[in-house]
């Protein structure tokens, strides 16, 4: 028999290998039908994504998801860790008794976990009859939609070429600008790391208090000074040539998050704001949908902890009400005086193996809005970001508690504070050269202020593609699951947007390992469907 037309085997690019890229990888290498996988990089360190990866990252900044809830790739990470040999783990100063799957590790420590888990994936997608190929320092910087496939230009070691795929998926990661501002002043960016490190002892303030904040916090502890951990206890020392150092973490609020405490693993179904729950609402239409979900939330948390909702009082029982008597709570017990009750606390809670279950609904609870998220309108939107998403984003930024025990020693050394800017503040550059903060306090200036406040989100119109832009059939609009573009342009093509900054528009729960695997998984699903 005389076959003329030969089966097509589709030919698919993944643009960035970070995380989101790997578990999109994941998702395609575990279909059934031969792919062409080709997986472009900016940088040599394919695998491991900014986050992640060393020269980025210190060895001592730590990843705040404990190991459990890192989704496996090949393997789980402690897995992964008793495989590694004793030099490997010394140097990292690991035990092999001391591997637990509740722990927290270094971030550069992962990034050696997924580069490996990468190359393991990538090995089996080939021996199950896969093509896979990784092109480190090839820089993608256009895409450009055809009629009959999705072209790409990129700059590789050979100088500019084009390449053509069938389908395409951006997973670029974050975006960081390299000279960040707010209002009119000039501040330092957290990345790489040497751009905290190689600031002299000074006035330094630190834009920010969640997870980034405290990782740049320690930064400048390590560089101009010691600490000494002897078992639970910390202490800092300054360098004889630091004694001038000061740290002041500027924050809206003047809280900073709280310490991990301990609840099950696996999770326990919530009784309430459960995903059975917020689908049979969303199956009863859209209108009034937050307010119907928010009384889910609310009805977990007073059964779930009924002396926490009487403290924050009746007023609670509302979105508006809620969320201030949160805050005013939090601002009541959350400062860096209080950081290390809250931490007795939190110990505590590990030790005993008891929940705090007020934390607990709201952690578990803020998982479940991301089902309703695509279907606000714009109203309840507005409201959703102002009113909630506050609460659940100081609520999910727990601390390790070695973080929180080096932040302490530099409080008790007298170098750190935190203070609130309050709705009236505004930045601008001194004349010294550094910036001046108007604060609820007056006004307070310093040599450096660098902004610790994380990925921003960002419209697709800011995708860094232009013929790709030019073609979005709306530019401005937000991505929804399966986050695939809507182009303005016939093509028998496809391109899928992982970007971190565009999926954060309207998906602002997504920064996670764990929300990094979901979405790779849906945008593999609808590329498997359609082909």
């Amino acid at each position: 028999m005389n076959n003329s037309k030969m089966t097509h085997t589709p030919k698919i690019v993944i643009i960035g290998a970070g995380p989101m890229a790997i578990y999109t990888a994941k998702g395609l290498l575990h279909g059934d039908a031969p792919l062409e996988l080709t997986i472009f990089d900016a940088t040599d360190q394919v695998g491991c994504g900014m986050p992640y990866r060393a020269g980025m990252n210190a060895d001592y900044m730590y990843c705040n998801a404990f190991s459990r809830e890192i989704p496996s790739i090949t393997q789980p990470l402690v897995s992964w860790l008793h495989d590694q040999d004793d030099a490997f783990l010394n140097a990292w100063d690991l035990a092999r008794d001391d591997i637990d799957a509740r722990d927290f590790y270094p971030r550069v420590l992962l990034g050696h976990y997924m580069k490996s888990e990468f190359d393991q994936l990538c090995e089996a997608g080939r021996n199950a009859g896969h093509t896979v190929r990784v092109l480190p320092n090839h820089k993608v910087v256009d895409v450009v939609p055809t009629e009959s496939t999705i072209k790409l230009e990129a700059m590789t070691p050979d100088g500019q070429s084009s390449f053509a795929f069938d389908k395409v998926v951006l997973a670029t990661g974050h975006d960081w600008p390299t000279a960040p501002k707010i209002g009119g002043a000039d501040l330092v960016s957290p990345w790489p790391y040497t751009n905290i490190t190689d600031l002299p002892a000074g006035r330094v303030g630190v834009l920010g208090s969640s997870l980034s904040a405290i990782d740049v916090i320690v930064a400048l502890g390590k560089q101009h000074g010691t600490f000494i951990e002897e078992g639970d206890k910390v202490s800092w020392f300054s360098n004889p040539d630091s004694e001038a150092m000061s740290v002041t973490m500027v924050s809206h609020k003047g809280i900073m998050p709280e310490p991990d405490f301990y609840y099950p693993y696996p999770y326990e179904t919530l009784q309430h704001v459960h995903p059975e729950a917020v689908s049979a609402e969303l199956e009863s239409g859209t209108g009034a949908l937050l307010e119907r979900v928010f009384a889910l939330l609310l009805a977990e948390l007073n059964d779930a902890a009924p002396d926490y909702m009487e403290a924050l009082g009746p007023k609670a029982q509302s979105i508006d009400g809620f969320s201030e008597a949160y805050f005013n709570h939090r601002e009541t017990v959350g400062g860096l005086r209080a950081l290390r009750e809250t931490l007795t606390a939190a110990v505590k809670s590990k030790e005993n193996k008891e929940t705090q279950h007020h934390r607990y609904a709201l952690l578990r609870g803020h998982e479940n809005f991301e089902m309703i998220l695509e279907h606000l309108n714009d109203e309840d939107w507005q409201i959703f970001s102002e009113k909630l998403m506050p609460v659940f984003g100081d609520c999910y930024a727990a601390i390790p508690h070695i973080s929180v025990r080096r932040v302490l020693a530099l409080y008790d050394a007298g170098v750190l504070q935190i203070i609130p800017t309050g709705p009236e503040s505004s930045f601008s550059n001194s004349h010294s050269g550094g910036v001046t903060v108007k604060t609820v306090d007056g006004d307070i200036t310093f040599d450096a202020l660098i902004d610790a406040r994380g990925q921003a989100a960002a419209a697709l119109s800011d995708l860094p593609f232009p013929s790709l832009v030019s073609k979005l059939s709306a530019p401005k609009g937000d991505l929804r699951a399966p986050f695939k573009l809507d182009l303005s342009t016939p093509t028998k093509g496809a391109v899928y947007c992982l970007s971190m900054p565009q999926i954060l528009q309207r998906h602002p729960f997504s920064q996670g390992l764990p929300n990094c695997d979901a979405l790779g998984r849906d945008v593999s699903k609808d590329i498997l469907r359609s082909i």
